[in-house]
C-alpha cells in the first residue's frame, strides 16, 4: 500500500514539473508566435483586397502594416542576439517585397507573390 501511495505522490509531482516546463517553453517563443499570427492576419487581409479588386486605400495600408511588423521579426524570434545569414537575407527579401505599395491590382498580384515566397522560404528553413 505505501508503495502505492508513493507511486501516486511521484506520477503527481511529476505531471505538475512537466506542466511547469512545457508552459515555461510555451512562454518563451509567445511574441514570435504572437507576431506571426498578426503578419499572418495583415497579409490575408491584402490578399483578400487584392483578389476583390479593392487595391486603393486598404491595401496600401496592409503593406504599411506588414513593413513595420516585419522590422520586428529579428527581435521575435532572436531575443537580442545576432540573427544569422540565413535569416538576415530571409528578412531582407521580405523587405525588398514590400517596400512599395503597387498602384494596381496588376501589380499587388505580383507583389503579394513575391511576399508569399518570401515568406514560404523563411518557413521551409526555419519551422
Amino acid at each position: 500500500m505505501r508503495n502505492l501511495v508513493l507511486l501516486l505522490v511521484g506520477v503527481a509531482i511529476g505531471a505538475l514539473v512537466t506542466a511547469n516546463i512545457i508552459n515555461v517553453l510555451r512562454q518563451r517563443d509567445a511574441y514570435a508566435r504572437g507576431l506571426m499570427n498578426v503578419m499572418q492576419h495583415h497579409y490575408a487581409t491584402l490578399r483578400d483586397d487584392i483578389r476583390r479588386k479593392r487595391c486603393g486605400q486598404e491595401a496600401g495600408g496592409e503593406f504599411v502594416a506588414l513593413r513595420r511588423l516585419s522590422e520586428e521579426i529579428g527581435e521575435a524570434v532572436y531575443a537580442g542576439d545576432t540573427p544569422d545569414a540565413p535569416f538576415r537575407e530571409f528578412e531582407q527579401r521580405l523587405h525588398d517585397a514590400l517596400d512599395a505599395a503597387p498602384a494596381s491590382c496588376v501589380d499587388g498580384a505580383a507583389a503579394l507573390d513575391r511576399i508569399t515566397a518570401a515568406c514560404d522560404a523563411c518557413h521551409r528553413q526555419y519551422r
